[in-house]
């Protein structure tokens, strides 16, 4: 397929997951250049590892949390002498993985909002139960929260993270669930979610990125994104139309797929 022929999908590109170690980073860079020409003079946006929240502890709390903590649960006193076949375990540090996020933060660094581009390891065991005390840190202490979910392997991140009956509001009209969503956590209103549903059949949305309560919103356009990292990543010279992507798509998806690969004659 010609380099500078048009992107192929009408929205997202079903095949990023197989190739999201190169997906996901770019999509932060893209976003982060996309959101610095809009943003007022005194913010900044920022790829980081981990979580910093400067000056946003409450009044009683100001000290700073690490990404992982080892917490002494107990002190236990032996009251008797070890089994002839104990031996001292070995103990050894481990390095907590620290993905990457886009960070808005005022001048003084204070963080305004958080923008998490989620990965297959948010969404599944350890990884996910250390998000969601990272997104749940995040929202007590009155920060904005912007998921975006493009991720198939381990379901959608909204079933996880919030409310049964918020996952059920957002059912397409067929009875489905979108196949991804953005949600968009709003300091101002903690009891609300702005929740924008994504399907392969449309265009993906721009999505409206809080700041302060008296700045305007800012735009996230995720379909610029998508055919930007299409083209830069060279989607066209490495994806083999001919086969169904991996993680695989719902039927309904994996039949739209199949009739529009051979009405664009990529399969």
């Amino acid at each position: 397929m010609p380099t500078d022929a048009p992107y192929p999908f009408p929205g997202l590109n079903p095949y990023f997951e197989e190739q999201w170690f190169q997906v996901h980073p770019s999509i932060i860079v893209y976003a982060r250049n996309q959101l610095t020409r809009q943003l007022p003079a005194d913010l900044l946006v920022l790829i980081e590892q981990g979580v910093s929240i400067s000056a946003q502890f409450p009044e009683d709390d100001k000290r700073p949390r690490p990404d992982a903590s080892v917490w002494k649960v107990r002190e236990d006193t032996l009251l008797a002498s070890a089994p002839p076949n104990f031996s001292p375990p070995l103990t050894r540090s481990i390095t907590s993985p620290k993905p990457r996020h886009l960070a808005i933060r005022e001048k003084t660094g204070d963080l305004v909002t958080a923008i998490e581009v989620l990965s297959p390891t948010n969404k599944h065991s350890g990884g996910a139960l250390t998000y969601l005390q990272k997104r749940q840190h995040i929202i007590n202490l009155g920060v904005n929260l912007v998921e975006v979910d493009l991720i198939r392997k381990w379901g959608l991140a909204l079933e996880q993270f919030e409310s049964e009956e918020m996952a059920e509001s957002i059912r397409l009209s067929d009875g489905r669930m979108p196949a991804h969503s953005v949600n968009v956590f709003r300091a101002e209103s903690p009891l609300e979610r702005e929740i924008y549903p994504i399907t392969y059949l449309q265009v993906l949305p721009a999505i409206r990125i809080p700041l302060r309560p008296d700045d305007q919103d800012i735009w996230l356009n995720l379909q610029e994104l998508a055919e930007q990292c299409h083209t830069d990543c060279g989607f066209d010279k490495s994806t083999k139309y001919t086969r169904d992507p991996e993680p695989p798509l719902s039927p309904e998806d994996t039949a739209w797929l199949d009739a529009h690969l051979k009405s664009t004659q990529l399969r």
